[in-house]
């Protein structure tokens, strides 16, 4: 019989192996590509390894994306809230945790590239005067418009100049960088950017266990900041159709988008497997 610890180690163990498996392939196809693009091989031979690897477990069962539930949602918000409330210093935290929610955004695209560098004046009010919105380079260089909800130009972006001696709306010409370094001034690269959604997840794991909510605090302690996005994609499912959230997210095809976060055909197994009789 294995021990807990031990069978929880296992599974841990086989995960990392299956997906090292499958990167790995992945990984060898397109070095494979390459020396057929190249003329250097006559055929990809990863076909014949793969389908004789007695490893590597066929076929990938739908796993939703990783989300915080409305009540967790809310305490980042409170503790952020009034953690910047006490102390200027984490009004940094609040806007940066608010605004990978809010408008789906990774990491890398609130922090400063050899390429790129976000700046305040990428909030701009849209040509069409409906509303605000986000000029964003994603992965791959791509460049998006994501759209800007009013509230968080009121209580996130306007909050978060003014506590930097700032208006609250940006001017067209103002180059100032959205994440500056307190110290330097220079705008913030990701490791920095990490740093701060670290701290800000701790915040909030403290605030959890004082009010003895161990489970959820245990829950965002082996969370990562690409849950914000979910979880803000998520509950937009309600307000967006899967073309708006693709673009919204940056997706290259809608399919990606349905199948991660929509998955219409795993639901609808799921319901129909429901009905079966005995």
């Amino acid at each position: 019989m294995i021990a807990p610890g031990k069978a929880s180690s296992t599974k841990h163990a086989y995960k990392i192996s299956q997906t090292s498996l499958r990167n790995s392939y992945a990984s060898l196809n397109v070095f494979f590509k390459w020396l057929i693009d190249a003329e250097l091989v006559m055929r990809n031979y990863l076909a014949d390894a793969k389908k004789n690897c007695k490893y590597l477990i066929k076929g990938k069962i739908y796993q939703p994306p990783h989300t915080f539930d409305d009540e967790v949602w809310d305490t980042f918000i409170q503790c952020l809230t009034d953690a910047a409330d006490e102390n200027p210093k984490f009004e940094i935290h609040r806007f940066v945790v608010l605004s990978l929610k809010v408008l789906f955004l990774r990491i890398s695209e609130l922090s400063s590239r050899d390429y790129y560098t976000p700046l305040f004046n990428h909030f701009r009010p849209d040509p069409s005067n409906e509303g605000w919105v986000l000029h964003v380079v994603g992965k791959g260089k791509k460049e998006r418009v994501v759209t800007v909800p009013d509230s968080y130009i009121e209580n996130v972006l306007g909050r978060y100049r003014e506590s930097m001696g700032l208006a609250p709306l940006p001017r067209l010409d103002e180059d100032t960088p959205t994440l500056p370094s307190t110290k330097t001034g220079k705008p913030l690269k990701q490791d920095s950017v990490n740093n701060i959604v670290e701290e800000a997840f701790d915040l909030v794991i403290s605030t959890l266990m004082k009010s003895g909510k161990k489970q959820q605090a245990l829950d965002i302690a082996g969370a990562s900041s690409h849950w914000l996005r979910h979880t803000g994609a998520t509950q937009a499912l309600d307000e967006l159709n899967e073309t708006m959230l693709a673009e919204e997210l940056g997706h290259a095809s809608v399919k990606t988008t349905v199948e991660i976060y929509v998955a219409p055909a795993h639901r609808d197994r799921i319901r129909k497997g429901s009905q079966r009789k005995l």
